[in-house]
């Protein structure tokens, strides 16, 4: 009797353990930033929810590796999913580094206006990938912080800078631009800032903070080099184990997750850069204009990219024109007319589509 009561208990146990189906996910994001605060509430209300049939585990601070090992570590099934930046993507999903064109937008309304639009299409984009995502998060904008003060494209120059590994966009934009690009993974910018091999980072301030490359640097442009995103992406190979029920519930916590991120970032965007500024960064002002010679040569090179494959020339002309929308209903018609016409200048000079 004793022993079939232990092969029953084991058999319980067993069906038990069959029924919770774990999801492994890798991210960057330090484990005492806002974050991972917000991946372990919504972690914890997934477990809940589905009384224990689905746990979401994180591993934080890039623990196992940088974007590029992550996906390959997904592609085996060593882990289900990660948090990435469109370059991450850059090979499978190129359009999807529509948004960040460097120097293409300067404001959040200009994005929001814009993402209005356009998101729903790009994330139609992940289905044929094998990848669900839950929304973009946006970081904010990108700008300059550097160990000398840069008020000028003249100051970029000679300048060591830093290049995120694999990002083919940036490298095509520096090299247009004559700057000296260092390539290096996130995970070893902090690094690279303190032993002097990179001068200057593009970086949003919150993800600066998070990371502490604040530390390594002295001076901040407030200049919106590229609009930066985030987002969450699962294999479809590791949902398909969950019911129906189960996957709505972490689909719903999930987006709603990103929503709430992304809802936030203006705020938290600002919060940080004045956190940036109270820990003594000096502010450095841009000289009016100088930065309009990097935006026309910018113009053409991503037309360049576009002609060239890098991207979608449809989906561009498709930004351009929304941008152009948005800067006409908001009373920027004339510069918006000067951008346009350089742009389609720009075009011409490259040939025509």
């Amino acid at each position: 009797m004793a022993k079939l009561l232990a092969i029953l208990a084991l058999m319980v146990g067993t069906a038990a353990t069959a029924q919770t189906t774990q999801i492994k996910i890798a991210t960057l994001a330090p484990e005492n930033s806002q974050w991972m605060s917000e991946f372990r509430a919504g972690a914890k209300e997934i477990r809940e929810r589905t009384e224990g049939r689905v746990q979401l585990k994180f591993y934080s601070g890039g623990v196992q590796g940088n974007e590029s090992k992550v996906l390959r570590k997904i592609q085996i099934g060593q882990l289900h999913g990660g948090t990435f930046a469109p370059t991450d993507f850059q090979k499978r999903f190129p359009d999807l580094n529509i948004y960040g064109l460097p120097f293409v937008f300067k404001t959040a309304d200009e994005v929001a206006y814009v993402r209005g639009f356009m998101d729903e299409k790009l994330a139609s984009g992940f289905d044929k990938l094998g990848f669900d995502t839950f929304g973009f998060a946006s970081g904010g904008f990108a700008i300059v912080m550097s160990n000398t003060p840069v008020s000028s494209y003249d100051d970029l120059k000679g300048k060591k800078v830093w290049l995120p590994e694999g990002d083919l966009i940036s490298y095509e934009a520096m090299k247009a631009l004559q700057l000296s690009p260092v390539a290096l993974p996130m995970t070893d910018v902090l690094t690279g800032l303190q032993t002097g091999l990179i001068d200057i980072v593009a970086i949003p301030p919150v993800v600066a903070l998070a990371l502490q490359w604040h530390t390594k640097v002295k001076f901040v442009t407030q200049l919106p080099v590229l609009y930066a995103m985030g987002f969450m992406a699962i294999s479809d190979r590791a949902l398909a184990k969950l019911s129906a029920d189960d996957r709505q519930v972490v689909d719903d916590v999930l987006t709603r997750i990103y929503a709430t991120v992304d809802d936030a970032s203006a705020a938290d965007s600002e919060n940080a850069l004045d956190a940036l500024l109270n820990v003594g960064l000096e502010n450095v002002e841009p000289r009016d204009g100088e930065f309009e010679k990097i935006r026309a040569i910018m113009r053409e090179n991503n037309r360049d990219m576009a002609e060239r494959g890098m991207f979608s020339t449809e989906l561009l002309d498709e930004m351009q024109q929304h941008l152009r929308d948005y800067r006409e209903k908001n009373g920027e018609a004339a510069g918006m007319s000067s951008d346009s016409s350089t742009e389609e200048s720009g075009t011409a000079s490259i040939g025509s589509r």
